[in-house]
């Protein structure tokens, strides 16, 4: 067979092969391998590669014959499957990859028992192509592993109208203030600096920004940032409009954690997020009409706040994931994953620097934003070179073309510590990852133990870093490294058959929830909120120690240790309870997240108490109501009957607030009937099922035999 043009072109004639026809021709691997030595050697990247392309030891004409044997051998099982006729079991499609262990249990014959070891966790909710997925790092995915919550939150909402009137009348509230998402033109630069607060107020912000999150995402250069930031104000209406973006998205980031007193609303979300969630909307949709031939550092700074801003403004919390991963790809695109010591055109030391910390800026968000969704990160780990971050002052280097200053140890803490950090951490995080949410892979406690092992050395290995500045980015490398503890553990927790390993799983889980709190709590009594909205891993604690309590097969075995995990339970979700009640008061919203939490922890109380029952979803009840109904009674443009502005609890909606507010005495008969409560007797109340469903989980459970048929429909 004559070359082909490509090879021809190529001048690598000798390797051309067509792979489905074998062929005699005798190939000459030993002179190929040395024309691929010889074009490496005269390419860009000449001495950066040691390890020379080795001749093929098995001649490529062998594998052309195994690759048809191969497929002849396909062909004639698929003929001898037909001649043979229908089967008796339906068999899965014949594909490369191997079935999940949901898959096997799927098509095993009925009354066989399937030979699973853990069952896989997800969210799969929706239906058609109107659906949602989660995957097993997700922390909503506990709750198919508490099926009794189901059960609780079901009969809740039927003895409780006051659950469904209050998410009427916020819909209600909603419709009437316009809050619904609207259409509007594309904003100009004008517009972007028409939105700056006053200079008081953004110097404030700034300052509150750098505080709080520049020691935990460094990409911000302080020399620089500050001579610009006092250049804009001498005359704003002709300052970078990239810059102004930036300005306007660290305000927009740092305004939920402005002390305000009393807090005000518009429709279930609170002005401060409002001031945030506008500025965001005009970077963004400003950003997408710029051209991407002249990018600077300002392009990266943008695309990173805008994630960073959304999440810590509770704002499209759902597309989290998929935005860091077209940052991820933004970034890849420009070359940011590699080393920035190959670039041929002279390239200042500052700018090689803040291209190492954005790169770990945003390798770091996306991964945290995988895990909480259950997500395997993006494979950039095979094309990425770039170094980690040097853990230098902002001082030792700068645009000068001067080398940087050496970078110091680990153990001195500077604004890059963390990241620097981090990126020691990164590899176990991103393996483990992973694993845990690799439907087909299977951890056996050796496995547990030896990743357990590898974390706590991590953990063991955070220096203890002086100054009010380090304890934020100390608390949260400590949290992160823990949150896969408890994922690990909740897994071993639920497929071990071993009392042993079972009790040394729990162990480790209340021990690790309660560390987090207690993280978390010591950062809010120093007054830091940083974290407090960064991470969402509230509701993962919420319902790890939820799990660990109510499904304990024989909590008799060993009172000890159960009254342990029972107090240490209860004092976790409590704690949770307390940090989300103030989240919904900060942002208006995450409602939903906190009636998780308080249905898990009236489902432990059940549990320990069946008699009070009623009592303990009446509390549940109480605590959600009188938070919603708080926030639409402080409505920022709400007139009250009387005509003054609605700013405390005690103030009169116009449809009547105080009327559906529970009473702390309520007759828990008259409540659970539904009597007192305006609209309780009324079948027609307007309602989103779907939304209803995720309040009371309804279709958070999955099952591969029921949504997927493998005679090959769907």
């Amino acid at each position: 067979m004559p070359a082909c043009g490509r090879c021809t072109k190529a001048g690598k004639a000798a390797n051309c092969l067509y792979i489905d026809d074998p062929i005699d021709t005798s190939i000459r691997p030993d002179d190929a391998a040395a024309a691929a030595n010889a074009e490496f050697s005269r390419g860009p990247l000449a001495g950066h590669y040691t390890r020379p392309i080795q001749a093929q030891t098995e001649p490529l004409e062998t594998l052309s014959r195994l690759e048809y044997q191969e497929r002849r051998i396909k062909q004639l099982e698929a003929a001898l499957n037909q001649s043979l006729g229908p089967p008796s079991v339906q068999h899965p499609r014949p594909s490369r990859l191997p079935l999940t262990p949901d898959s096997v249990a799927a098509v095993e014959p009925t009354g066989a028992p399937a030979n699973i070891t853990d069952r896989e966790t997800m969210l799969l909710r929706g239906k058609s192509f109107k659906t949602q997925f989660n995957g097993m790092t997700h922390p909503g995915s506990l709750i198919g592993c508490i099926p009794e919550l189901n059960n609780l939150t079901k009969e809740t909402f039927e003895q409780f109208p006051a659950l469904r009137k209050v998410r009427q009348d916020m819909k209600a509230l909603e419709d009437r203030t316009g809050y619904a998402d609207s259409k509007s033109r594309l904003p100009s630069t004008a517009d972007m600096v028409a939105t700056l607060p006053l200079r008081v107020e953004t110097d404030q912000l700034v300052q509150l920004y750098l505080d709080n999150y520049d020691c935990i995402y460094h990409i911000l250069h302080a020399p620089s940032f500050w001579q610009e930031y006092s250049e804009m104000w001498y005359g704003v209406q002709n300052a970078r409009p990239h810059f102004v973006a930036v300005v306007l998205l660290l305000c927009a980031t740092a305004r939920c954690l402005m002390p305000s007193e009393p807090w005000l609303y518009t429709a279930n979300s609170s002005t401060a997020r409002e001031k945030a969630l506008n500025a965001i909307s005009i970077c963004e949709q400003w950003l997408a009409t710029q051209s991407q031939k002249q990018v600077t550092i300002r392009d990266f700074q943008i695309r990173f706040l805008l994630n960073l801003a959304k999440l810590v403004n509770a704002y499209k919390f759902k597309r989290t994931w998929t935005d860091a991963g077209t940052m991820i790809r933004f970034f890849m695109a420009a070359g940011l994953h590699r080393n920035p010591d190959f670039l041929r055109k002279h390239t200042s030391a500052l700018d090689k620097e803040m291209r190492r910390r954005l790169w770990a800026a945003a390798t770091e968000f996306e991964l945290q934003a995988s895990f909480d969704r259950g997500m395997v990160s993006s494979s950039w780990r095979q094309q990425s070179d770039c170094p980690p971050p040097s853990n230098i002052d902002d001082e030792d280097v700068d645009g000068s073309g001067g080398e940087p200053a050496a970078s110091r140890p680990l153990s001195v803490f500077t604004n890059a510590s963390y990241l620097a950090f981090a990126s020691e951490t990164f590899n176990l995080r991103y393996s483990l990852n992973t694993i845990l949410n690799n439907i087909r892979q299977t951890i056996s406690f050796d496995d547990a133990k030896r990743y357990t092992e590898g974390v706590e050395a991590c953990l063991a290995s955070i220096p203890d870093w002086i100054g009010a500045s380090s304890e934020a980015p100390r608390a949260l490398l400590e949290i992160t490294l823990r949150q896969y503890l408890l994922v690990l553990h909740d897994r071993q927790f639920r497929q071990t058959t071993s009392p042993s390993e079972r009790n040394f799983s729990k162990m480790l889980l209340i021990d690790n929830a309660s560390k987090i709190m207690t993280a978390h709590k010591t950062l809010l009594n120093k007054g830091c909120r940083a974290l407090q909205l960064l991470c969402h891993d509230h509701m993962r604690l919420a319902l790890s120690v939820c799990h660990i309590t109510t499904t304990t097969p024989d909590p008799q075995a060993d009172r000890i240790l159960t009254e342990v995990v029972e107090q240490n339970a209860a004092q976790v979700i409590n704690d949770a309870t307390e940090l989300v009640s103030d989240k919904v008061v900060r942002y208006g919203r995450e409602q939903r997240q906190l009636w998780i939490i308080l249905a898990a922890n009236s489902h432990m109380k059940n549990k320990k108490d069946p008699s009070h029952k009623p009592l303990h979803m009446q509390e549940a009840v109480d605590k959600i109501v009188r938070l919603v109904y708080k926030i639409m009674a402080c409505q920022k443009d709400a007139p009250t009957a009387n005509g003054a502005s609605a700013t405390n609890e005690s103030a009169e909606m116009p449809n009547g607030f105080t009327e559906y507010l529970p009473r702390a005495n309520a007759n828990q008969e008259k409540v659970g009937n539904g009597e007192g409560v305006v609209g309780a007797d009324d079948p027609s109340l307007g309602f989103d099922f779907d939304e209803l469903a995720a309040w009371t989980f309804e279709d958070w459970s999955f099952n591969a035999g029921e949504l997927l048929g493998f005679d090959g429909t769907v």
